[in-house]
Parts: C-alpha cells; structure tokens; sequence
C-alpha cells in the first residue's frame, strides 16, 4: 500500500487494538444511556428546546481521550489530532448533545470525550461544518484565531482578526468553520505548538469524500491524525489491499515534504533545493527548459521556494526584467509520486501551464 495512506490509517489501528483492550477491561462501546429530564454534567449544553440529554460516563470519556493521545505519541510528527463532525445548518433547534449523537453516534460512542467538551470551548459560533481539534498532549498549545481573506497584491491570503481560544496547555475543542467567497477560504485559522517545538498551521477543509484535508511533513506524513476513522471502523478486519481511489487523498505538503525533489512534466523540470538561501525561504527553486531539436536541458529560472499553507510560493528571475513570482495551491499524491499544480488563486502561471488550463500533473523524477 502507499506509504500516506499505511501512516495515516495505521495508528488508527493500533488505537483499535487498545480499544479492545479497554473494552475487555469493562470499558463497553454502547452509546450513554439516557434519562430524562436531566442534561449531561459538565457538557455540551448550548441546548436549543426543552430535550432530554444523555448523561455522560466521565470516566469512559477519559479513558477515550487518553487512548487518542496514546496514539498520537507513537508519531513524533504529529501536532495533534482532527475530526470532521457534520454540517450544522443555521436553522438547526437540537441541542449539541443531541446534534453530535445523531451526527456523529458512532465516533461518540468510541469517544465520549466529545460530550464532555464544556460549551466555553465550543468556538466559532453554533452553525457551519464542525471540527474537534485535539492536540497532542497536555503540553501543547493551541490558538484558534477567526481570519478574513485579503487581497494583498500577491493574491488572496487570511489575515487574523479575532483570537476565538489561546491556551498553552490546551483541552480538545469543538470549532464551527464557515468559508468567504470561495469553499477553500475557511474562516478560522488552527495554530498547534507541541512541547518539543513542532509547529503546524492549519486552515480547516475536507475533501469530497468529508475527510480534513490536513499538512503534511517529513515524507509526506500527515501532522494531524484524522481520527474519525474511530467512528468508521469497528473491529481489526480491514481489508488488507484496501486504499483510497482517485485523487480524494492528495494532501498540500510542508517544506520538509518538498525538500530536495525534482519534478517534471513534459519539456520542463523543476528542482527544489533545501536551504542556502534567505531565512524566509526554504531553499533554492530552478526551472529547467529542454528546447526543439535539444536533448539538453537549459536552466531558464532560478530563485526560491517556499510553502504557504497549502501554496507552494516562488520566487524567481530569468536575468534582468524578466521575473516569475506568485503562490501556486499544490497537492501531493497519495504515493508521494505525483504533484497536482494549479493557476495562483490570483492568476499567475508558469511556464509549464498553458494559458488555457488552469492545473496540471507534474512526476517527480528524483527525491
């Protein structure tokens, strides 16, 4: 299988396993019963109507919140962990409890720790697609700011103006994410910090199949673990040649994913170097040319590199007069192979993407 996709699933797995322990232990996986006329203590209120709420097991919902954690700690590249929850529509009366068991009833089965979220940290307002943010440990920080997108001569980029939560020693979070004008331009900004200086930043989206969209590091990686496979899987029978398909799994990388790779696409190569450049880049970017009736390749750009959230940013100079500047959104493959290049949000190209097409696939042929 590709190697994104073992990295992603398996401590999804291996948390199975410790799941089935507990629940051998006692820790049963059936939903929180209910009683009526009594809300759950110390959660999710932000009830809308006269319901009647499950009561929670706090010592249940512990043990889940540890058993997340432990997995996180099998992966030093992971900052913290992610799970889309559902749309919440504005006209919506159920409570959240309510909301998140018809929702969200199987992953809140395995995890309860989500009923427990107390609403002070229920950010972003009470509509919109639901994300719980986890992060790694109880050392890490999390800052969770709400952003607008600004035109900035450069393109369009997400500028904080207002802090929804900062904390350094963070608890899970509940956050609803609306989007601006356009469905990659969500309106609030995931800052997670670990005690050993891992940092990621991260602009909550899904993909088509509404699994997060999340950062990628050292060989492609994710930084975040999805763990709403939780609520997905049920026991350890998964099909051993399974994998996603098409291009649902493309993740944007980091520098470090980028690091020292060669990428072509027909006539053209684009080399990424790592470092030995301005501290604000990554490292040197050259473009390289094969012209008609040559089987050389002629360096045509050089300059620097670096990610933007999930735009690769480039800076570059063919001599006096003639630059080549802008942030292209990429994604990387599943296999690490291929990377998914597109028209800057602004309209900027390169020369490898003809005027009429707005994206194309470029190999990567060394890295």
């Amino acid at each position: 299988m590709k190697h994104l996709f073992l990295r992603r699933f398996l401590p999804a797995l291996l948390c199975l396993v410790f799941a089935l322990s507990l629940t051998a232990c006692g820790g049963g996986t059936e939903p929180p019963e209910t009683e009526g006329g009594s809300g759950m203590t110390g959660a999710l209120s932000g009830g809308k109507g006269n319901v009647s709420e499950p009561k929670g097991d706090p010592e249940k919902a512990e043990a889940g919140l540890v058993l997340l954690r432990a997995c996180m700690a099998e992966d030093d590249q992971l900052a913290g962990a992610v799970a889309y929850l559902g749309q919440r529509e504005p006209n919506d009366r159920s409570s959240m409890t309510e909301w998140l068991l018809e929702n969200s009833g199987d992953l809140v089965s395995e995890l309860p720790f989500l009923l427990e979220i107390p609403a002070e940290r229920v950010l972003g307002g009470e509509s919109g697609k639901l994300y719980c943010i986890v992060p790694r440990d109880e050392s890490t920080s999390l800052a969770v700011n709400h952003v607008t997108w600004e035109s900035q001569g450069n393109g369009v980029w997400p500028v904080a103006d207002e802090v929804l939560y900062r904390e350094e020693y963070a608890q899970p979070v509940l956050v609803f994410v609306n989007y601006e004008e356009w469905p990659d331009e969500p309106d609030t900004e995931v800052n997670l910090v670990t005690n050993n200086g891992l940092e990621v930043k991260w602009y909550p989206l899904t993909d088509e199949s509404g699994c997060p969209v999340v950062p990628t590091g050292v060989n492609y990686a994710p930084m975040l673990m999805d763990f709403g496979i939780f609520g997905a899987i049920t026991g350890l029978d998964y099909p051993e040649d399974w994998e996603p398909a098409g291009d649902d799994w493309w993740l944007p990388p980091t520098d470090m994913g980028l690091a020292d790779t060669t990428w072509v696409c027909d006539d053209w190569l684009m080399s990424l170097h790592y470092g030995d450049c301005d501290p604000d880049y990554a490292g040197i970017a050259e473009l390289y040319h094969r012209f008609e009736d040559n089987t050389e390749l002629t360096r045509v750009f050089s300059g620097v590199w670096r990610m933007e959230d999930d735009c690769l940013r480039l800076d570059l100079s063919a001599g006096v007069g003639s630059s080549l500047s802008g942030s292209f959104p990429i994604l990387i493959s599943p296999s690490g192979e291929e990377m998914h290049f597109q028209r800057s949000r602004s309209g900027e190209g390169v020369p490898f993407l003809p005027d009429d097409m707005d994206s194309i696939d470029l190999t990567r042929s060394y890295g």
